[in-house]
């Protein structure tokens, strides 16, 4: 289970079966699936196969606004992977995901300063993250924490995600994330 996170706005809280509708909208809007690298969902059996790969996840959280107990995006620190296909110790990746129709309040950002401070304060060394190349939102929220180019690669046009796009890779340390606080 994630340890409840609060911000001045949000409640960051683990996802529960309960959440299957509002986490149905949100992975079945294709706006919000494809920058954040899949498939849009077409039902709830779909969303139901995504949602359960997050339940009891110590480092991903339902997002909600307080006093509200719908989710209205998700944000997690996932396990990295290296070359060799092993976990790396000490590495998250960081992934989000917003409902349309609360873009442009500012959630985002502020969900990702609690995850990013809470993983830093757990001895995190980097956090991981990647971006296609039009997705502006996430290209704010990086410049915003201090992440560092790392590398880009170009998506071959038959790649069933992301047909033709430039993925870009980024890193962040604490002394980065702490310059940009």
């Amino acid at each position: 289970m994630a340890i409840p996170l609060k911000t001045a706005r949000l409640e960051l809280r683990s996802i529960r079966e309960s959440d299957l509708s509002a986490f149905t909208q949100i992975v079945g809007n294709p706006r919000v699936a494809m920058p954040a690298g899949f498939q849009p969902v077409h039902n709830e059996f779909e969303a139901r196969f995504l949602m359960r790969q997050t339940l009891g996840q110590r480092w991903i959280w339902g997002i909600t606004r307080q006093a509200e107990d719908q989710i209205i995006g998700t944000v997690g620190l996932y396990g990295r992977t290296g070359h060799d296909g092993a976990l790396v110790h000490g590495e998250r990746d960081i992934g989000y995901m917003l409902n349309e129709n609360f873009w442009g309040h500012g959630y985002m950002p502020e969900a990702v300063m609690a995850v990013l401070t809470y993983g830093f304060d757990q001895g995190l060394q980097a956090v991981w993250g990647s971006y296609f190349s039009d997705n502006e939102r996430s290209a704010r929220i990086f410049e915003r924490f201090g992440f560092q180019f790392d590398h880009e690669i170009q998506h071959s046009a038959t790649d069933f995600f992301a047909p033709g796009k430039t993925e870009r890779f980024f890193r962040l340390t604490p002394n980065d994330f702490a310059l940009h606080q």
